[in-house]
């Protein structure tokens, strides 16, 4: 009877130790996938350094960022490489490279939903103090200009990010189906009307 009631109390220690594995894992597992769906939207850099020291440069690449001024994100986020480099003591050069992201869209032709990619492989833009701006000429209409907080000495670069992104974002947005059939009713239209042209020959 002994013996037996050893076993026993083996198997129930077993059987907790095996119960708290499961609790722990289940802890871990939960902490984890709630970290995946907090959306990472922080888009501030500090840029004191650079300012005091004309030519230096620094790259930081970017991971799963957010911004509501981009509805419609894909889980992913935005994935980018971005630059930066002092021009001199008032203003900065930054440069987004390979911009990666997708949005859950629904075709105006069909009505069915599809992901669309972005990709945009390069976008700059100047960073300056407002009050440098009053102080000089308007810049170039076409220059792309953003600005530096001179309190915290940070710049925010998600309006470059969003700039950059809604460059590529098409006035009527299509699936690949509908695309692919529209292009091709484009090509017959050139074929016939190509056709006619040759076909329009006049007997004297």
């Amino acid at each position: 009877m002994k013996d037996l009631s050893s076993k026993n109390e083996d198997l129930l220690r077993t059987t907790k130790k095996a119960s708290s594995l499961h609790i722990n894992q289940s802890s871990w597992w939960i902490k984890k996938v709630s970290s995946w769906t907090k959306k990472d939207k922080v888009f501030k850099i500090k840029i004191a350094d650079l300012l005091n020291e004309t030519g230096r440069q620094d790259e930081i690449v970017f991971e799963h960022k957010f911004s509501d001024q981009l509805p419609n994100l894909d889980v992913e986020g935005v994935t980018w490489t971005f630059t930066i480099q002092s021009l001199d003591a008032t203003s900065l050069l930054g440069t987004l490279s390979d911009v990666q992201t997708s949005f859950h869209e629904i075709c105006d032709s069909c009505g069915a939903s599809f992901i669309r990619s972005v990709h945009v492989p390069l976008y700059t833009g100047r960073f300056v103090f407002e009050d440098e701006i009053a102080k000089k000429e308007a810049p170039e209409s076409d220059e792309v200009l953003f600005y530096i907080d001179s309190k915290s000495e940070t710049i925010n670069i998600e309006d470059m990010v969003v700039q950059a992104i809604l460059l590529d974002d098409p006035f009527v947005k299509r699936c690949a189906a509908c695309t692919k059939r529209l292009a091709s009713l484009d090509d017959d239209e050139e074929d016939l009307g190509e056709f006619e042209a040759k076909g329009n020959i006049i007997f004297s």
